[in-house]
């Protein structure tokens, strides 16, 4: 007789005959075959489970028989946060923010700035050799006996590339000092809030998006850079075209909260001060983004004094990524105590963490101009990438669709 089955999707066949005075011969070897094909099913299902990682942190993925990705991740911990905190970063050199036109001593009106080869964007690092900190350095380095009145060499990063330029600065009119008709920022202060830490090193992640010059939209260079713990003191609503703002109150008397090490195009990232951390607060797991489903979810932040609160939101959109963005999802406030008191997403809100199904699955980070209550939130994935805290994790295996 012929003797059929399947092994993977490949069907076999068998031919066995069984002769009537070889009956219990053929009836031992058909059980002898049975515990054959059983032993190769075993081994066909273990080929099909997980693999172990090897190396350095990856996140490896796999297609099961039901379609669905299994990976082999980092098992990261951390504490979501929501609060509010004040963030102080000054810059390497200073920041041009823009040209201006100088009265001379003999009233005519001229741009020394311009005429060298200035720009807004340009970061001033030295002039003269000598390093360049804050505006003040400028104006006293070419108001110095030996500079007055003399050309300068002006040492200066040009999107992240060196170069030299000459300027003669030109004897001001109104308060006869030199100048050399330039807007500078040196230093950057405001108030976000922090999206999560980890216990057990401290470092955090906060804002989600980087910080930019408010008027070049230069991603700021951070020479040092701190947060400290903010207190809300009142929040100006949301409307349609007009963003609202929560204003918050920081002081250095309160002590540092932790220190900056970077600034990237997907939020501050640094250490807590060890006597800042709080462990006894609950941590939960970094989802993956495509563990991130469209639906209810949570955030957390702070819209009044110094309380973490929790509110109700909606992820209308998910945006399926393979390389990090701060705009991986549309999320939509629908909890009323938090349209009531903001008008929806405001200023001081980015970074606040999204929850999702017991996971941590991001972190708010733009709003929408013409409809506060919706706005932009990024992968925490994408966060947890800039961080130092992935190679000190264990493994373990997840499951999304």
């Amino acid at each position: 007789m012929k003797v059929e089955f399947f092994w993977g999707n490949r069907r076999v066949k068998l031919l066995a005959i069984f002769k009537k005075n070889n009956g219990w011969r053929s009836i031992i070897s058909f059980f002898i075959l049975c515990l054959i094909l059983a032993g190769l099913s075993q081994i066909s299902n273990l080929s099909e489970k997980n693999y172990l990682p090897q190396g350095e942190v990856k996140i490896f993925s796999l297609l099961s028989k039901k379609n669905n990705t299994v990976s082999i991740v980092p098992d990261i911990q951390v504490i979501p946060s929501g609060e509010s905190i004040g963030v102080k970063i000054e810059s390497k050199g200073v920041l041009i923010v823009g040209l201006s036109t100088i009265t001379d001593i003999s009233g005519k009106k001229v741009c020394p700035a311009a005429d060298g080869g200035f720009a807004s964007g340009d970061k001033i690092l030295k002039i003269n050799g000598e390093n360049i900190e804050n505006e003040k350095d400028i104006i006293e380095i070419i108001n110095d006996g030996e500079n007055k009145g003399k050309k300068v060499k002006v040492s200066i990063e040009r999107k992240g590339k060196p170069l030299e330029l000459t300027i003669k600065p030109v004897q001001s009119n109104e308060d006869k000092l030199f100048k050399m008709g330039l807007w500078v920022r040196d230093n950057i202060a405001g108030v976000g809030t922090m999206t999560f830490y980890e216990p057990n090193s401290g470092e955090f992640g906060a804002l989600g998006h980087g910080i930019t010059d408010i008027d070049s939209g230069v991603l700021i260079d951070i020479d040092r850079g701190k947060i400290m713990k903010s207190k809300v003191i009142s929040i100006q609503r949301a409307k349609k075209a007009a963003p609202g703002e929560i204003i918050g109150l920081f002081t250095d008397s309160g002590g540092v909260y932790g220190v900056i090490n970077k600034n990237t195009v997907f939020g501050i990232y640094g250490v807590l001060e060890r006597n800042s951390i709080n462990r006894r607060s609950a941590s939960m797991p970094i989802a993956l983004s495509s563990q991130v489903k469209e639906g209810p979810a949570k955030i957390l932040t702070t819209i009044e004094d110094n309380k973490v609160q929790e509110f109700d939101i909606e992820i209308q959109k998910i945006f399926r990524q393979n390389n990090a963005d701060s705009k991986s999802m549309i999320i939509r406030i629908t909890d009323e105590r938090l349209i009531e008191k903001t008008g929806g997403i405001v200023q001081g809100m980015s970074g606040s963490p999204i929850i999702q199904n017991g996971r941590l699955v991001g972190a708010v980070t733009h709003v929408l101009i013409n409809d506060p209550l919706r706005g932009y939130g990024i992968f925490a994935e994408w966060m947890i990438k800039e961080t130092n805290i992935s190679p000190a994790c264990s493994y373990k295996s997840v499951v999304g669709q």
